[in-house]
């Protein structure tokens, strides 16, 4: 995968990401700075726990991916 490829799907899956803490934080009665952090971690957390998963499961599986 070259590097604009990489560009682009990364800023694909960021906007989604932005698009769900807007939405978060247009949900919100009363915004405040400790309740804005704690949905930044979960958001930045997941973002880059399940990347980490998938690399985790894409290298158990590829042996049996690469014959195809």
């Amino acid at each position: 995968m070259d590097f604009g490829t990489l560009l682009v799907l990364a800023v694909a899956l960021s906007m989604d990401a932005f698009a769900v803490a807007i939405c978060k934080g247009l949900a919100m009665k009363k915004i405040t700075i400790g309740k804005s952090l704690v949905v930044g971690l979960w958001f930045g957390g997941f973002q880059g726990l399940m990347p980490f998963i998938g690399y985790l499961l894409g290298t158990q599986f590829a042996g049996l991916i690469e014959s195809i």
